[in-house]
């Protein structure tokens, strides 16, 4: 199974979805403002194998993919930030 995601929004955020054969992540956002389309909260790397029960190592991957797919889904050629604790995405 390719990794997917699945966007569940309540208001003025919800849930995005990271779904693969392991299981699912499912992380917080928040709509953004201006440029910034939204903000996706993640666990910071000291948090993330207790909060995802993934492997440290897999983490970069994954939230990649969730930066990009979502980045790709939610806008017309936007883009995306990656820090320790969230994803921004942006129109542009």
């Amino acid at each position: 199974m390719l990794p997917t995601l699945e966007y569940h929004n309540q208001g003025r955020g919800g849930a995005v979805v990271y779904k693969d054969e392991e299981g699912d992540i499912r992380l917080s956002f928040e709509f953004g403002a201006g440029d910034c389309v939204a903000i996706i909260f993640v666990p910071a790397p000291e948090h993330w194998t207790r909060s995802t029960n993934r492997s440290l190592s897999e983490r970069d991957t994954i939230l990649t993919f969730v930066a990009e797919r979502a980045a790709r889904d939610q806008t017309s050629g936007g883009s995306y930030t990656l820090s320790d604790s969230w994803i921004e995405i942006f129109s542009r």
